[in-house]
């Protein structure tokens, strides 16, 4: 093939499009055939088509490019020599193919891909995660599926330190450990698995995979999910505000709890040390559990007797979810309150659907949400949030909240939430 000679096609800015098109269509067809539609015919295009089909294609707008009589036109010039495939395939400097070659060589390839990390892993407790991800079914197998076209290189190595990552979690030794401290251990960089990161991301989704979880989302989410396999983040700000409870580390009690239950004294507690608790109870075998400081410290100072409180400052972190999981295992009745709205609401769901058995709704009747209501207008996109709510106790409240469409607070039946928390500690109210 002599290169010099045809880089005449190159040269002649008229034949990009012309060639593209017939390339997609070999792509389509598996060979050279079909027409080639063009619009809006540039000068240079008039005068390739001139050339070869003979026809004066000037005044034309359009043309459809018969792409058997194209390659019939190489004969009798200095081309003749050369197929069009040849061309084509100098042109575009690429071996030409069609689309149903490309996706068998590119099924064959991934076959090898993930057969290496197979043999490798075969014996791991990361396999089933793989298997996964090569059979489809894994969480985020999109966006590895189009890192393998775009970055396979860099993929099969997130991906084996991910699979190094699985094989030791820090839950299998009943141990904790930091999320920095665990990455430089794994991959010797201590934010190799920040969430921000591509191998972040992928440990997160594997290990969603691996628990049976849809995709998480939020970094309250996956701080639970971390501290599910024995991964700490976010230590010391996420922290939790109770006031009325004990503690125990095995079978010794906590003497910072304890000493704040009987100094009747709040505290605040931190993931940091919540981590190296194994219970916590309420010796009344309750606890109230409600979503804003200002209403936790008026339940403070409304008595002087030692009320077992809990306060989640909004939406719940993993700190308080798991103080409450602990009592929760105690078998300790949780009685909620939360301010009306839809974010509010969807709160209470949560903590619902969490602890169904053991849990009560403080104050959400529809009464109370009148009584409660302020000048705030909530609009239709946090509204519709209220149809995602799962307890028919609050579908009368959600309901109403859609008609007035205006928030509820807690501060405004502050009184009527004390008196039923009175009422609850002396054995007289029914929920």
């Amino acid at each position: 093939m002599n290169k010099e000679e045809l880089k005449y096609f190159k040269e002649k800015k008229g034949y990009k499009r012309i060639f593209k098109g017939i390339r997609e269509k070999y792509r389509s067809l598996g060979r050279l055939g079909g027409v080639v539609k063009l619009d809006n015919l540039t000068e240079d295009e008039k005068e390739v088509l001139t050339n070869h089909f003979k026809k004066d294609y000037r005044t034309k707008k359009s043309a459809s490019i018969d792409v058997a009589k194209f390659e019939e036109s190489l004969k009798n010039t200095r081309f003749e020599e050369y197929t069009l495939k040849d061309i084509l395939e100098y042109y575009f400097g690429e071996k030409l193919t069609s689309k149903k070659e490309d996706m068998e060589i590119l099924a064959k390839e991934r076959e090898e891909f993930f057969k290496e990390l197979f043999s490798k892993y075969q014996e791991c407790k990361c396999i089933d995660w793989l298997k996964s991800l090569y059979e489809g079914t894994a969480v985020g197998v999109r966006t590895v599926n189009q890192r393998y076209l775009n970055d396979r290189n860099g993929l099969k190595k997130d991906i084996m330190y991910v699979c190094d990552a699985i094989n030791n979690l820090p839950v299998y030794k009943g141990e904790k450990k930091r999320l920095p401290v665990f990455s430089s251990q794994i991959a010797r960089n201590p934010h190799y698995f920040d969430s921000n990161t591509e191998a972040g991301s992928m440990f997160i989704n594997a290990l969603c995979t691996l628990m049976g979880l849809n995709e998480v989302k939020g970094s309250e989410e996956i701080s639970e999910l971390y501290y599910n396999v024995g991964i700490l983040i976010d230590e010391i700000s996420n922290y939790v505000t109770l006031s009325g409870l004990l503690a125990y580390e095995g079978d010794t009690e906590n003497q910072v709890f304890k000493a704040a239950y009987e100094s009747n004294q709040v505290l605040q507690v931190p993931l940091l040390n919540l981590s190296k608790i194994e219970r916590v109870i309420s010796p009344s075998k309750k606890v109230y559990v409600v979503e804003n400081p200002s209403v936790f410290t008026s339940l403070i100072d409304a008595t002087s007797k030692v009320f077992p409180l809990v306060c989640t400052y909004g939406q719940p972190k993993l700190s308080s979810l798991l103080l409450l999981d602990m009592l929760y295992k105690e078998g300790t009745e949780i009685y909620y309150s939360g301010d009306f709205d839809p974010e509010g609401l969807m709160i209470a769901d949560r903590l619902y659907k969490r602890y169904k058995d053991k849990f009560h709704f403080l104050r959400y009747g529809v009464e109370d949400y009148l009584k409660s209501l302020s000048n705030e207008v909530i609009n239709d996109v946090r509204l519709s949030k209220l149809n995602k709510i799962e307890s028919p106790l609050l579908f009368d409240v959600a309901k109403e909240m859609k008609i007035i469409k205006k928030a509820g607070y807690q501060e405004l039946i502050i009184d009527d939430i004390i008196n039923d928390i009175k009422l609850i500690e002396e054995g007289k109210g029914e929920w």
